[in-house]
């Protein structure tokens, strides 16, 4: 009686050791760099470039990073 359940046991740790999480080796979701917070696209007009009159230029340079990076 007592060696069926001491073999059950060990199979029961031996499955928990061996099995991994669902996300071991997957770094997909995973991001090196924040997104930035703003859409600071820039606006090409009817008389030429207008640029992007709600963003700062700090928010456009990390905005422009952002699409640099994307577009690799």
């Amino acid at each position: 009686m007592l060696r069926p359940l001491s073999l059950i046991a060990l199979a029961i740790a031996l499955c928990a050791g061996f099995a991994l999480p669902s996300d071991a080796g997957s770094r997909r979701g995973v991001r090196a760099y924040a997104p930035p917070l703003k859409d600071c696209t820039r606006v090409n007009g009817r008389f030429g470039y207008y640029g992007n009159p709600w963003c700062s230029p700090a928010e456009q340079r990390a905005w422009d990073r952002a699409q640099a990076r994307r577009f690799r």
